[in-house]
C-alpha cells in the first residue's frame, strides 16, 4: 500500500487542504507546531478511525466548525487507485470507500488492509522518538518477545492478543453451544425462515393490491400530467386575455400601404413652399388692384374666385361629411353606456387605478386547494377515530392480561390455588416428629406427599403456561405499538394539514374578509362575473373611443379644408355640417355677384397678376406628375397629405412594435369570443380531472387500507426486512468471529516466525543496518550467552556500555531489519516523525542515506523540523516539501 494524497477538510490547525505524496522516499519539512504530527494523526484517523476523546489525548477537533475528517488517496493492489473518506459527522464516523467505481464500507477496507490494523501502524511503520528507547538491555528470552514486540503489535501485545481473540470466539459461537449468541441467531434464522414459507403461501392476494395500487397511482400520475398541461394552457389563455387590448389595436391597423419615399416627400415639400409664395404674390396683387377698384365687396369676390375649385370640391363632400358625424354620435353613445355601467362596477366592487380587478385564478387554485385539503382533513379524522376504536380492545386485553399475570412484567405472583395442601402436608410432617413409631413415619409419609402433591402440577404446568400468557400479552403490545405508530403519524399528518390550511385560510382572509368558507366559491363566481363585465364594458368603451377617434381623424382633413373660409365666414363653435351650410350660402352670394360685374379693362397690375398666376400654374404643372404619384389633385390637399404621412409612418412603427411584442404570444388569429370559450372549457376540464384524480386516490387510499390492515400481524415484507436484519447480524457475528480466528492464526504463525526461524536473518539484516547507521563503527548485533550485544572488529559491546544515539541506532536497525524481510510486500508506509534526536551530524546523513535506500521497495515519510536533515535530503537528491509555504487548498 502506497499513499497518493490526502485532502484534509477539517482536522487540528489544517482546513481545506491537501497533500502530495511522492511514491518513494520524501521529506515534509516545517518549524515546531506548523502541522507534522498533525498531519501524521490524520492518515492514522482516516484509515482505522478517529481516537476517542480522552484528558491525555491531544483533541484534532477544527474549532472554526468544519468538518471533522477529509479523504485519503491510496495505491492498494489489486485494486489500483481507492479513496479513503471518513468524517466524524457522518454516519458516525464510519468510512466511505471508493474503490472502481464502486462505494464500500470500512469493512471492506480493513478486510484487504489484513494483517495491517492501528497497532501494527503506530507500533512498526511508524517511528518516534520515545518508541526507540523502550529497550535497555535484552536476554535472549527477552529478545524473542521484544522483535515480536518492535516488529509486530508493541509493548508485548500479540500473544495477549491471540488469547483475547479465542476468548472472546469462546464466548460467541461453539459448535454445540444453545445460549451463545451466534448460535441462537441461527436458530431464530431457521424458525424465521419457516414463517416465511407459510406466509409466502398468503402473498399472492396482497400482490394483486399492490398492483392495482401501482395501476391507480400511474393513472394518478397520468391525470396529473394531463392537468398540469391544462394548467400551462390556462396560464398561455391568461396571457392572451391580458394581452386583448393590444392585439385587438394591432389587428385593427390595416396593413400600411408603402409610403412615399423621403426624398420624394422633401421635393413635394419644396414645391408646396414655392407654391405659397406665389399664391401669396397673387393675393398682395390682388388687394392693390382691389384698392383701385374700391369696389363692392371686392376682398370677398376675389378671395372666392381664388377659391372657387376648392369651394365646389368642398361642396360636393356634404354627403360624406354628414355620414361621418353620424357615425361619431353613434360612438359618443356607446362610450356614454359603457362609462356608466364601468363606474357602477367600480362603486360596487370599490375597484380603482391603484386597485384594478384582480385576476383570480390562483385564488380559485388556493381556495379549491383549501377545500380539498378540509376534505382530506375529515378523512384523515374519520381513520384516526378508527385506530382509536380498533385500539381499544388491545388495550382492554393488555390490561386484563397484566391484571391477571403481573409475573409478567416484575409484579409479585399470585400464589398458586394448591399452596394450602403443601402447608398442610408441612403441618402434618412437623407434627409427626413428634409422635411414636409408627404413627410418626405415617405422618412424615403423609406430609411429605402432600408437599410434594402441590408442588409437581405447578412445575409441569407453571411453563407452559406462563409461555403460552406471555406470547399473547407480547403479540398484543406488539399490535398496540403498530397502532400506536400509525396513530402518530396519522396526528402528525393531521397537524401538518391543519397548519396548511390555517396558512391558506390566512392567505385568503383578506379577499374574502369575513365570508364564510362555505360561500367562497359563490361569491369568487360572482366576483368573476364582475370582472368579466368590466373587461367588456372597458373594451366596449375603448373601441367607441377608437371609432371617434377615427371618425375625428377621418373628419380632419374636411376641417382643415374649411380652415381658409374662417377669415370670411364666422366658422367658430360650428358643426362641420353647419360649416358646409355657411359655406354653401357663401358660394351662392359670389356666385350673383360674378354674374353681375363685368369684364373690367386691363391693367397692368391685372398683367401683372396674371403673368404671377401663370408662373403659380406652370409650377403646379411641372410638379403634377409627382403630385399623381401621391394622388394629389391640387396643392391644397399638399397640407393634409403631409399630416397624413407622419401618422401613417407613425403607424407603421407602432404596428412594428405591436408585432415584435404579440407575435409569440399571438401565434394564430384567435377571437375574444374564443379564447373566453377556451377558458370555460379549460376550466370544466380542470374541474372534471380533479374529480377524477379525487376518486381515484380515495380508491388507493382504500387500497392502501385493506393491504396495510391484512399485514398487520407481520407482513412477509416485515418478514423479509426481519430475515434480513437477522442475516446481517449473523454476518456480523460470523465475519467478526472469522477476523478474530484468523487474525490469531496470524499473528501465531508470525510469531513462530519470527521467533524461531527468521531470528538469524533478521540480526544479519539489522547487522547491515547498523553497520551503514555507525559508519562501520560497528559490524554486527550478536546474541552472547543471552543477551544482546554490538561487535566491531575487535571487539564486543553491552547494550548498557553505548551511548544513547548508538541504542537509537541499534534499536532502529533491528525495526528496519523486520521491515527489510518484508520488503517483498509492503504493507504500510514507513513514517518518520524526528527520530533522530540524539544523531550527530554524521549520524543524520548515515540515516538520510538509509531512507533513500530504503525508499527503492517502501514509500518512505519522513517528517521534521532538522534543517540539518534539509540538506542531507538537497544532497541526496530526495524530494523536499516545505510545510512553511502552505499546501494546496481546494476549497
Amino acid at each position: 500500500m502506497r499513499i497518493l494524497k490526502a485532502e484534509i477538510t477539517g482536522f487540528g490547525k489544517y482546513h481545506e487542504q491537501s497533500f502530495a505524496f511522492h511514491p518513494q522516499n520524501q521529506l515534509l519539512f516545517g518549524h515546531n507546531e506548523i502541522g507534522k504530527s498533525t498531519l501524521y494523526q490524520f492518515i492514522a484517523a482516516i484509515l482505522f478511525g478517529f481516537s476517542k476523546k480522552t484528558a491525555k489525548k491531544k483533541d484534532y477537533t477544527p474549532k472554526n466548525g468544519a468538518a471533522y475528517g477529509g479523504k485519503l488517496w491510496l495505491a492498494l493492489e489489486p485494486f489500483g487507485e481507492v479513496i479513503v473518506e471518513r468524517y466524524r459527522q457522518v454516519d458516525r464516523g464510519r468510512a466511505k470507500v471508493h474503490v472502481a467505481g464502486q462505494t464500500v464500507d470500512e469493512q471492506w477496507l480493513a478486510q484487504h488492509l489484513q494483517p495491517l490494523n492501528r497497532a501494527l501502524f503506530f507500533d512498526v511503520f511508524t517511528f518516534q522518538q520515545e518508541q526507540l528507547t523502550q529497550i535497555d538491555k535484552l536476554e535472549e528470552n527477552e529478545l524473542h518477545q521484544a522483535l515480536i514486540s518492535l516488529g509486530i503489535s508493541g509493548s508485548q501485545k500479540m500473544l495477549q492478543q491471540v488469547a483475547q481473540y479465542e476468548t472472546i470466539n469462546q464466548q460467541q459461537y461453539k459448535p454445540r453451544g444453545q445460549k451463545l449468541p451466534l448460535n441462537q441467531a441461527l436458530k431464530q434464522l431457521e424458525k424465521l425462515q419457516k414463517t416465511i414459507a407459510e406466509k409466502e403461501s398468503e402473498e399472492s392476494r396482497i400482490q394483486q393490491q399492490y398492483q392495482q395500487i401501482a395501476q391507480l397511482q400511474e393513472q394518478i400520475q397520468d391525470l396529473r400530467h394531463q392537468y398540469q398541461a391544462l394548467n400551462d394552457a390556462y396560464q398561455e389563455n391568461q396571457q392572451q386575455l391580458s394581452h386583448w387590448g393590444l392585439y385587438e389595436e394591432w389587428q385593427q391597423m390595416a396593413p400600411a400601404d408603402t409610403l412615399a419615399d423621403p426624398q420624394q416627400v422633401q421635393a413635394i415639400k419644396q414645391f408646396y413652399q414655392q407654391y405659397q409664395q406665389l399664391t401669396e404674390e397673387i393675393r398682395k396683387k390682388e388687394a392693390e388692384l382691389d384698392q383701385l377698384e374700391q369696389g363692392k365687396e371686392s376682398d370677398k369676390y376675389f378671395f372666392y374666385l381664388d377659391h372657387e375649385h376648392q369651394i365646389n370640391h368642398l361642396l360636393q363632400q356634404q354627403v360624406t361629411m354628414a355620414r361621418l358625424a353620424d357615425r361619431e354620435a353613434a360612438a359618443n353613445q356607446q362610450e356614454t353606456v359603457a362609462i356608466t355601467e364601468l363606474n357602477r362596477l367600480i362603486e360596487k366592487r370599490q375597484w380603482s387605478r391603484e386597485s384594478p380587478p384582480l385576476v383570480t385564478a390562483s385564488i380559485h387554485e388556493q381556495t379549491t386547494r383549501l377545500l380539498q385539503e378540509r376534505v382530506q382533513l375529515e378523512e384523515l379524522e374519520k381513520r384516526m377515530r378508527h385506530l382509536e376504536e380498533k385500539a381499544q380492545p388491545l388495550q382492554d386485553t393488555a390490561a386484563r392480561l397484566e391484571q391477571q399475570h403481573p409475573q409478567l412484567i416484575g409484579r409479585k405472583p399470585v400464589s398458586r390455588p394448591l399452596w394450602p395442601l403443601g402447608i398442610v402436608g408441612g403441618l402434618v410432617a412437623v407434627i409427626g416428629i413428634f409422635l411414636p413409631s409408627p404413627w410418626r413415619w405415617l405422618a412424615l409419609g403423609a406430609g411429605i406427599a402432600a408437599i410434594i402433591g402441590s408442588i409437581l402440577p405447578l412445575m409441569k404446568a407453571a411453563p407452559n403456561k406462563q409461555q403460552g400468557i406471555k406470547q399473547e400479552w407480547q403479540t398484543v403490545l406488539m399490535q398496540l405499538d403498530l397502532l400506536g405508530e400509525e396513530l402518530a403519524q396519522l396526528e402528525n399528518e393531521q397537524q401538518q394539514k391543519q397548519q396548511q390550511i390555517s396558512r391558506a385560510h390566512q392567505a385568503l382572509t383578506p379577499f374574502f374578509g369575513d365570508l364564510p368558507v362555505e360561500n367562497w366559491q359563490s361569491y369568487l363566481f360572482a366576483y368573476d362575473e364582475d370582472v368579466a363585465s368590466y373587461q367588456a364594458y372597458s373594451q366596449q368603451r375603448k373601441q367607441a373611443y377608437q371609432e371617434r377617434q377615427a371618425v375625428t381623424e377621418e373628419l380632419a382633413p374636411f376641417e382643415e379644408q374649411f380652415r381658409p373660409y374662417a377669415e370670411w365666414l364666422p366658422l367658430q363653435n360650428k358643426t362641420l355640417l353647419e360649416k358646409a351650410a355657411m359655406l354653401q350660402k357663401f358660394h351662392e352670394e359670389m356666385q350673383t355677384i360674378k354674374l353681375s360685374r363685368l369684364q373690367q379693362p386691363s391693367t397692368l397690375l391685372a398683367q401683372q397678376l396674371t403673368r404671377t398666376r401663370n408662373e403659380r400654374d406652370q409650377l403646379f404643372a411641372q410638379a403634377s406628375a409627382l403630385l399623381q404619384q401621391q394622388g394629389l389633385d391640387h396643392p391644397a390637399e399638399i397640407s393634409l397629405w403631409l399630416k397624413q404621412w407622419e401618422a401613417a409612418q407613425r403607424t407603421q412603427q407602432r404596428a412594428e412594435e405591436l408585432a415584435g411584442m404579440l407575435t409569440s404570444i399571438y401565434p394564430k388569429p384567435v377571437t375574444q369570443a374564443e379564447l373566453l370559450q377556451q377558458k370555460d372549457q379549460i376550466k370544466q376540464q380542470q374541474t372534471q380531472l380533479q374529480a377524477q384524480m379525487q376518486q381515484l386516490t380515495e380508491h388507493k387510499q382504500r387500497l392502501e387500507l385493506e393491504a396495510a390492515a391484512s399485514q398487520k400481524n407481520g407482513t412477509l415484507n416485515q418478514l423479509y426486512q426481519e430475515e434480513s436484519e437477522l442475516k446481517a447480524v449473523i454476518e456480523e457475528l460470523a465475519v467478526a468471529w472469522g477476523s478474530r480466528q484468523l487474525a490469531a492464526s496470524i499473528l501465531t504463525d508470525v510469531t513462530t516466525e519470527l521467533s524461531e526461524q527468521q531470528l538469524p536473518q533478521l540480526l544479519s539484516a539489522a547487522s547491515t543496518y547498523f553497520e551503514q547507521l555507525s559508519n562501520g563503527r560497528y559490524q554486527k548485533i550478536l546474541l552472547e550467552n543471552g543477551l544482546l550485544v554490538a561487535a566491531n572488529a575487535s571487539e564486543t559491546f553491552s547494550i548498557i556500555d553505548l551511548s544513547t544515539g548508538t541504542k537509537d541506532q541499534l534499536i532502529m536497525a533491528l525495526r528496519f531489519g523486520y521491515l527489510a524481510l518484508q520488503k517483498n510486500h509492503p504493507l504500510c508506509p514507513i513514517i518518520i516523525d524526528d527520530g533522530w534526536l540524539h544523531y550527530d551530524s554524521v549520524r543524520k546523513e548515515r540515516f538520510a542515506a538509509l531512507l533513500k535506500e530504503f525508499g527503492q521497495s517502501y514509500q518512505v515519510i519522513c517528517l521534521s523540523s532538522d534543517q540539518e536533515m534539509v540538506s542531507y535530503y538537497q544532497k541526496y537528491q530526495q524530494p523536499i516539501q516545505d510545510l512553511s509555504k502552505g499546501s494546496e487548498r481546494f476549497g
